[in-house]
């Protein structure tokens, strides 16, 4: 086998350049360019080490619409000579940033912004002060030469003395195109990656002159704020992307609204911003669209996992798979918080929104209430006996009308102011309302009392049981309807999906009915928005329940053992009666829709 000896590969720089000049060349790139001038400026105040607070100025004037007579960047830093100019600022895919030498600077090859001068205006000039000496020269790029060109002839001149601090200013000349709206310039550069570590720090003002206005803006960092943020996680960085005490936990900020594009991970390299890491690239559930972060890793210094453009991460990279397993561990932990707090808070206001709507049905109820000692009364008068009836505490004698009072025997603990004379007698009637299926039943006798100031017999009137006076008097204020698992109310109950839908545990003692918030069926018929009727109906149905279950008890105990009604019978008619009523009562809208 022949062996074949090593020889140089020719590269043709002519070429290398021409092919990177047409990556600027466009009306549509004028904002990047203008950041590279930026962060031009930035560098060299980091090679002064000035890093905070120093002067940027850009200056656009146009008196022809789109068209820019003058672009002008300005800072007041190192300044260059002459030397520097030629063997620094007129080289190209050479670096002499600075950060060959451990300078924090962003600049590598110092071709991007002379790249975009040259191809988009006439005529481009340096101004560059350094010890009292100012240098002017003019640059451009000759298509028929393949060549960039550079002199100090014309209005340039060499080394002239000035009682001027060090300065540099580049001047563009008579754009070529124009394709952004002067105005939308500002929106682009408080948005770039590439100077968001310049618009954070440094003072840079963005002027436009046009024929008949001024304007002027300080450039700020335009992403969401710490302080607007509804929660902020930090995470520690695993050791294994550590490299320096400058590296930063992994800020996440979770928003009260969707964030669109700020809705991304701003990693940088302890310099500046190298990517801006799309958070729904880790987790595709809706709530990465609320979440921005932050992360520095100065590990990506001059990293091959940085792409050259330091527009992302270069694809398939270690340090690259690295990140992006640490950041989906942790935004999927972040998200996972972020939903469990949203289910509370809808929780809540479903809740909220429920007691609402259930202070109509308390009002029903505490008219079904004052109905149901009604119904005590006609069942005393059927089937009175010389035990006491169970009643209302709170219930006074005022309350219920004379021509329709109910009395009891006496008992021996019964004071004597409180009894009233008269007769017992044995009233025949019919029951119209026994469910019995014999024909014409006979009538049956339920004792009577007649008031008799001259009677010899003795009666107590319900309701005018002594009581002591403890000063205020309690009023009824009927049954109350209230949801569970309300962190906002005092008595709240906290029920399981697995229990009842309804609850009357606090019925009799509080007089609350318990709607149960977590049970699957009170669940899916509040998630139905295009039907709130049907939620209404639900938990309408389920206080009737508890309700007519209440009253049916009441009736069989009062009824004689030897007459008892099948307790399913006497709950279904009280249900269907209470369901009637609340259908037919206009007061109430729990079997219509809202309109």
């Amino acid at each position: 086998m022949e062996k074949v000896g090593a020889k140089e590969v020719v590269v043709n720089y002519d070429k290398l350049l021409e092919d990177q000049l047409k990556k600027w060349q466009g009306g549509g790139h004028h904002p990047r360019g203008i950041a590279e001038y930026i962060s031009n400026s930035d560098d060299s105040y980091r090679r002064l080490e000035k890093y905070s607070n120093q002067k940027i100025s850009i200056t656009i004037k146009s008196r022809r619409g789109k068209m820019i007579d003058q672009t002008i960047i300005e800072d007041f830093a190192e300044g260059m000579s002459y030397s520097d100019l030629e063997k620094k600022f007129f080289q190209y895919f050479e670096s002499f940033s600075g950060r060959e030498s451990g300078k924090k600077v962003t600049g590598r090859f110092g071709t991007g912004g002379k790249a975009y001068a040259i191809m988009n205006f006439r005529r481009c000039w340096i101004i560059s002060v350094k010890d009292g000496k100012e240098c002017k020269a003019w640059f451009k790029w000759d298509i028929k030469r393949k060549k960039i060109l550079n002199g100090y002839d014309g209005q340039g001149y060499k080394d002239k003395k000035v009682d001027k601090k060090n300065s540099t200013t580049i001047i563009l000349e008579d754009s070529l195109k124009v394709s952004y709206p002067l105005d939308e310039f500002v929106i682009y550069l408080q948005k770039s990656t590439r100077i968001r570590h310049v618009l954070k720090t440094q003072n840079v003002i963005f002027r436009i002159e046009r024929k008949n206005e001024k304007k002027e803006i300080k450039l700020t960092y335009d992403g969401p704020k710490n302080s607007d943020a509804v929660k902020i996680w930090e995470f520690d960085i695993p050791d294994s992307l550590k490299h320096s005490k400058e590296d930063k936990k992994l800020i996440l900020r979770y928003f009260e609204k969707p964030l669109g594009e700020n809705s991304f991970i701003d990693l940088e390299d302890g310099i500046s911003s190298v990517a801006d890491l799309a958070v729904s690239d880790y987790d595709g559930r809706p709530y990465a669209k609320y979440i921005n972060g932050s992360l520095t890793l100065t590990k990506l210094t001059d990293s091959s996992a940085v792409k050259e453009s330091r527009k992302g991460l270069e694809e398939g990279d270690d340090i690259t798979i690295e990140i992006e397993t640490f950041l989906e561990n942790k935004i999927g932990v972040v998200i996972n918080e972020i939903e469990s707090i949203n289910r509370d808070k809808e929780k809540e206001a479903r809740i909220n929104a429920t007691n609402s709507k259930l202070k109509e049905l308390s009002k029903f109820l505490s008219k079904k209430d004052l109905k149901f000692k009604l119904e005590l009364k006609e069942l005393q008068k059927r089937f009175s006996k010389t035990n006491t009836i169970t009643t209302n505490e709170n219930e006074n004698a005022d309350d219920i009308d004379d021509n329709n009072s109910i009395y009891r025997k006496p008992l021996p603990e019964d004071a004597k102011d409180i009894l009233i004379k008269g007769n017992w007698i044995m009233k025949e009637i019919i029951d119209s309302t026994s469910n019995s299926k014999v024909k014409n039943p006979k009538p049956s006798k339920v004792p009577e009392f007649i008031p008799d100031p001259n009677g010899d017999e003795f009666a107590v009137k319900i309701g005018s049981r002594k009581r002591e006076n403890s000063g205020n008097k309690k009023t009824k204020s009927g049954l109350q309807v209230l949801m569970s698992n309300d962190l906002n109310n005092p008595d709240n109950i906290n029920f399981g999906q697995h229990d009842d839908p309804v609850s009357d545990r606090d019925m009799d003692n509080k007089g609350i009915i318990w709607i149960n918030s977590v049970h699957p069926i009170i669940v899916k018929a509040s998630e139905n928005k295009n039907n709130p009727a049907l939620f209404n109906e639900h938990i309408a149905n389920f206080v009737l329940m508890i309700i007519a279950q209440y009253y049916a008890q009441k009736e069989f105990e009062l009824q004689p053992e030897d007459e008892r009604d099948d307790p399913l019978l006497l709950f279904r008619k009280h249900f269907f009666n209470l369901q009637r009523e609340i259908r037919e009562d206009r007061d109430m809208s729990y079997f219509e829709e809202e309109k």
